[in-house]
């Protein structure tokens, strides 16, 4: 008996694949209990440094699909379009699949998933979130009985890079982007990733396994990190906070609340110590507390690492089919969740100004936790000049903050847009 297996794709994590299997092959072959074999590679352009020996190759990636001899194919090529057509393929036709593609899960999961069920057939996607951080098994079978209470995470390592450069070493934004980029952490164009809609991607996924709803990611709210400042970094520090990128994900009220956005997070909550491109991902359980999960987000090895544990998993016979899309919950609109928020304001340095703003909130009845208010040097034109006043909320629904700030931009002395942040302690 042997599990035969195919990939499609020779880039980084495929290579990263070839080398662990090669390292580790009568490990792996002595835990799944029989031979695991690679037989058949395809790659739309060939790679003269992965050593195929004794492996077939070809160019096109529908003879993964019509070989018979294979039991799982893995699919490590990216996009979506022709990821989703293989795939397909390959499940129709009764055989199984791994792939690390979000993307094609945040688009296509939901059918996949249910042609996997149909023709019954495993379809794993470890490495499809977190690359190396093992998230994906404890949600499909390790959480039954303990709740899942909330999910949060750090789950794109591009936006933790950059926030954690601007923060330790003040190094402005798009400094920090071109050096991610120069070191490979960020693609040339990188809006994906700093838009926000790579970690929402990820969090539909999450979200869908947590709590047996549809893999919806244009139900994900979604911010990005284009807007902040190192001012904002070291504010938030002076309060006590570090800002992060994060993923939210939980049951409100009978619906879900799915968001990514900067936050501030307590500065010792163990989430805020995950730096550079380094991920984590929080799950509040109703009887084992808070459970972490932390390790690298990307990288060819470590995103293998979760492919082989699929092919583990599948070939020893331990795969679940998870289950998602069982569940129909109302989405929790952004301005509808209550909580407190970083208010980044410039306001005019002269007499009464702090005092119209305390007044504007006090209105909206929403009370001030923090304040810092920021005396800067001024080129002598003093009644032109604006000094950054901070405020931290006490807990507030959004859509009520909302309405104070429209007032509060409205005001001859505050120069709009006003900056918000949410502040997210789940703990």
């Amino acid at each position: 008996m042997a599990t035969n297996l195919g990939i499609a794709g020779l880039g980084v994590v495929a290579q990263g694949f070839l080398d662990l299997a090669s390292d580790s092959q009568e490990e792996l072959e002595s835990i799944v209990g029989h031979a695991v074999c690679l037989k058949r590679v395809a790659s739309r352009r060939p790679r003269s440094e992965a050593d195929l020996t004794h492996i077939a190759f070809s160019t096109d990636l529908n003879d993964l699909a019509s070989d018979n001899e294979l039991d799982l194919v893995i699919e490590l090529i990216g996009g979506t379009d022709a990821a989703y057509d293989l795939i397909k393929r390959c499940l129709q036709s009764g055989r199984g699949v791994i792939t690390a593609n979000k993307a094609v899960l945040a688009e296509h999961g939901n059918e996949l998933l249910a042609l996997a069920r149909t023709n019954q057939v495993p379809l794993g996607f470890e490495a499809a979130v977190a690359g190396g951080i093992p998230i994906i098994a404890p949600l499909k079978t390790g959480f039954p009985a303990n709740g899942i209470r909330w999910i949060t995470g750090i789950i794109n390592g591009t936006c933790n890079y950059i926030l954690t450069a601007m923060a330790r070493d003040e190094t402005p934004f798009d400094d920090a982007l071109r050096t991610a980029q120069e070191l490979g952490y960020a693609e040339a164009d990188p809006t994906f990733d700093i838009g926000g809609m790579d970690a929402a991607q990820k969090l539909a996924i999450l979200v869908a396994l947590a709590y047996d709803v549809p893999i919806s990611v244009d139900d994900v709210y979604c911010e990005g990190i284009t807007d902040l400042t190192i001012d904002d970094l070291k504010h938030a520090e002076e309060l006590g906070y570090t800002i992060k990128h994060l993923a939210i994900g939980r049951v409100v009220d009978d619906s879900i609340d799915m968001r990514v956005h900067p936050a501030l997070i307590p500065v010792n909550n163990l989430i805020a110590k995950v730096d550079d491109v380094e991920n984590a991902v929080q799950c509040g359980t109703e009887n084992a507390g808070v459970l972490r999960f932390m390790g690298p987000g990307a990288g060819g090895h470590a995103t293998a690492s979760s492919v082989m544990a699929d092919v583990v998993n599948i070939a020893s016979g331990l795969y679940r089919q998870p289950s998602i899309g069982g569940r129909k919950l109302a989405i929790k609109p952004i301005d509808s969740i209550e909580g407190s928020f970083y208010l980044g304001i410039s306001a005019a340095d002269k007499p009464g100004v702090i005092a119209s703003i305390g007044e504007t909130m006090a209105r909206h009845d929403i009370s001030i936790a923090s304040m810092i208010q920021k005396k800067e040097e001024s080129d002598g034109a003093a009644d032109d000049a604006h000094i950054p006043v901070v405020i931290l909320t006490n807990a507030i629904v959004e859509r009520e903050l909302n309405q104070a700030l429209v007032e509060l931009e409205s005001l001859e002395d505050i120069a709009a847009p006003i900056k918000k942040i949410r502040v997210v302690d789940f703990e």
